[in-house]
């Protein structure tokens, strides 16, 4: 499903474009029910990469939000992620369930494993309108399903860059967590979401349901070397192979709304009250002095 059909066909090979039976696209948006239904009625599997860039306006930084869970009612906006990362996962796993589809592979980002607290969670959610609180309530919804199997993969920096097996190579952490900024090419996140749908230890019979994969690019990575490349695998056959001999399991997503919002506020009402502090020290020390200065010229 996507929303401009002859852009999306224009990605894949020209032998693709040609054969139904290899490619089929139906238009559609996640934030409306009736095409997500069309879109997920008589599939095996759903592979889930939508998601938002929703800038925060800057007066609503200074909207007290200690209080709030969610994105006002008033929101009328589909495109916030509130109802791109959270609401359209909610009807997408309802759909499946309904439907009976057996796994859903989610992208969201390594900054759900972080905590509210962390820097990078609060920057991320200041400027972005809480996209990766939302994200993570997304997960949430999607792992709470007793009937739907997930495979959530958090990538951190994507990247179009192709990757050299030989001094790069990728890795799987199922603890769902890694060390930012965890830069990683498109191609190889796409191979991990297609083995979450194929590969037996994954998909088949006896394979867990819940399963959180942390995925980064380590070794030789511009502009900065990351991880060790012993910790990562050519392809990613051999990366989740690594990956799943570790037996990791990733903690709950659960995003708890008071807990993003307090330190929110802690943060961006403290870069304010610093700003303040210096707007108020130019105008009683420095402009007066300036202001001195050009009457002597004047």
């Amino acid at each position: 499903m996507c929303r401009d059909i002859d852009l999306a066909r224009s990605v894949f090979p020209v032998e693709m474009r040609a054969d139904p039976e290899k490619l089929a696209l139906c238009k559609g948006d996640v934030t409306d029910p009736t095409s997500l239904s069309a879109a997920i009625d008589g599939v095996s599997a759903v592979i889930s990469v939508h998601g938002t860039f929703h800038a925060t306006p800057l007066y609503k930084l200074l909207i007290p939000i200690f209080w709030r869970t969610h994105a006002p009612l008033n929101c009328e906006d589909v495109t916030h992620p509130y109802y791109t990362n959270y609401v359209a996962m909610q009807d997408i796993v309802s759909l499946c369930e309904k439907y009976d589809v057996k796994k859903v592979v989610r992208l969201t980002g390594l900054s759900c494993a972080m905590p509210p607290y962390h820097p990078v969670s609060v920057l991320f959610n200041a400027l972005l309108s809480f996209s990766g609180r939302y994200h993570r309530m997304g997960e949430e919804v999607l792992r709470s399903s007793d009937k739907v199997g997930n495979f959530i993969l958090r990538p951190g920096g994507l990247s179009d860059a192709v990757r050299d097996p030989e001094k790069t190579k990728l890795q799987v952490d199922f603890s769902g967590a890694l060390p930012p900024p965890g830069r990683i090419g498109r191609a190889d996140v796409a191979d991990l979401a297609v083995a979450a749908v194929t590969d037996p230890r994954l998909a088949g019979e006896g394979a867990s349901s819940d399963l959180v994969a942390g995925v980064r690019w380590v070794g030789e990575v511009a502009p900065k070397t990351q991880g060790d490349i012993g910790d990562g695998g050519s392809t990613a056959e051999e990366a989740l192979s690594m990956a799943l001999a570790q037996k990791k399991v990733a903690p709950p997503s659960v995003a708890n709304g008071k807990a993003f919002a307090l330190f929110h506020g802690i943060y961006v009402y403290s870069f304010f009250a610093i700003l303040g502090k210096l707007a108020f020290f130019a105008g009683s020390k420095i402009l007066p002095r300036v202001m001195g200065l050009l009457r002597r010229f004047v």
